[in-house]
């Protein structure tokens, strides 16, 4: 059963790392892009603007489907589409049809996430889930910062399109190796019949999901201001290569990848409700450091450093008890709530860059890390606040 379960869990890691890493593969490239098609950056921005946004808004449309059709049945069409999508992206001869491919792959690959976190709810007992949950968020994380690093290679070697002809490919193996290894694990018996607007209003309403969703939001908006900010942090306090750059993202990666490996574990002897509380307070508290010792000039890069890595161990730890949490809290609609909290992060992921420009524009870095302390701290307040109300409906 163990090895079963794993190898089920590897064809739908694959899948849920093809959505984020898509995102960014080719990034590297984006000056190129807009040669080749003859378009401002307005327009090449939007290409990747687009795909987050239908990648965000399909997983309404994908989490009921997931519950109410089947997990299979909604994952491997899923595939088809982005692979379609990505050969479009590929041999695209104009902007607007390379524009519909990447609308269609996000449409496509939306399937990925909220199904791995269905099947995994489905499969796995509730003091296994969180090991497993754990994988495949180190996998999600692990797409939008690997994507640059091989598209940059992927276009060094041969022309940009060719990112698009791997994605087709990664898709046609995903498809065939979930198609011979994933079983159906929706049973019917426990589908509900329909998903109504009532179904998604109930899962808000709870106070205990809407505590998780929120602190989801807020860390993933902290992740991406992070993402966004730290090039231009570098600039202002040291002088390093662009190569150098790229590398500072390592410690923050490596920490998540670190901190879901220990959320699995840690969730074996602590409560949810106490990973969540801790990590949550740590960010926040984190930053607030971080923003003291950059106002008093005692930021150096070992520092940095140390910093990007304690943040992504606390936001890895936090993340697989968020996901296990959620499918054990709604037993019947796994996909619809995953769908739900999927979107509401990504939402943040969105908002990060843009209202940090805003904070930065307004007030420079104090605002941008004072306000990010802020709400750090009030999903933490939160997710306290609700704790009594999760851990009794967790049991």
């Amino acid at each position: 059963m163990k090895s079963r379960n794993g190898k089920i869990l590897l064809g739908l890691s694959v899948a849920a790392f093809l959505g984020p890493f898509t995102q960014t593969i080719y990034t590297p490239s984006l000056v190129e892009v807009g040669h080749y098609f003859a378009v401002n950056q307005f327009m090449v921005n939007l290409t990747i603007s687009l795909y987050t946004f239908v990648l965000a808004a399909n997983q309404f449309f994908i989490g009921p489907l997931t519950d109410t059709r089947g997990r299979k049945a909604t994952l491997l069409p899923g595939l088809l589409i982005f692979m379609v999508g990505s050969l479009i992206c590929f041999l695209s001869p104009n902007y607007f049809l390379f524009l519909f491919g990447r609308a269609m792959q996000a449409f496509g690959i939306t399937t990925g996430s909220v199904v791995a976190a269905a099947v995994i709810g489905d499969i796995y007992a509730p003091a296994e889930r969180g090991k497993a949950m754990s994988v495949y968020q180190t996998m999600v994380f692990l797409g939008p910062v690997l994507g640059p690093v091989i598209g940059s290679l992927i276009a060094s070697y041969a022309e940009w399109h060719w990112a698009f002809a791997v994605l087709a490919a990664g898709a046609l193996f995903a498809y065939f190796y979930n198609h011979f290894t994933l079983e159906e694990t929706l049973k019917k018996d426990a589908a509900p019949s329909r998903i109504t607007f009532k179904t998604f209003t109930g899962i808000v309403k709870n106070r205990a999901a809407f505590s998780i969703m929120l602190l989801g939001f807020v860390q993933f908006y902290g992740y991406y201001i992070y993402l966004v900010f730290i090039p231009g942090l570098l600039d202002e306090l040291f002088t390093v290569s662009l190569v150098m750059k790229g590398l500072f993202f390592v410690p923050l990666t490596a920490g998540i990848v670190l901190g879901s490996f220990l959320g699995g574990k840690i969730q074996t002897f602590m409560r949810h409700t106490s990973i969540l509380v801790y990590s949550a307070y740590g960010l926040g508290l984190g930053v607030a450091v971080f923003w003291v010792l950059l106002s008093l000039h005692l930021i150096t890069i070992p520092a940095l450093i140390v910093f990007l890595l304690v943040y992504g161990v606390l936001q890895g730890i936090s993340l697989p008890s968020q996901i296990t949490s959620l499918v054990n809290l709604f037993t019947k609609e796994k996909g619809t709530v995953m769908g739900i909290y999927n979107f509401i992060r990504f939402s943040g992921a969105a908002i990060g860059p843009l209202l940090g420009s805003f904070f930065f524009g307004f007030g420079g870095e104090n605002a941008l890390y004072i306000t990010l302390t802020l709400f750090l701290l009030c999903g933490a307040f939160v997710i306290q606040r609700n704790s009594r109300v999760l851990q009794s409906k967790l049991g």
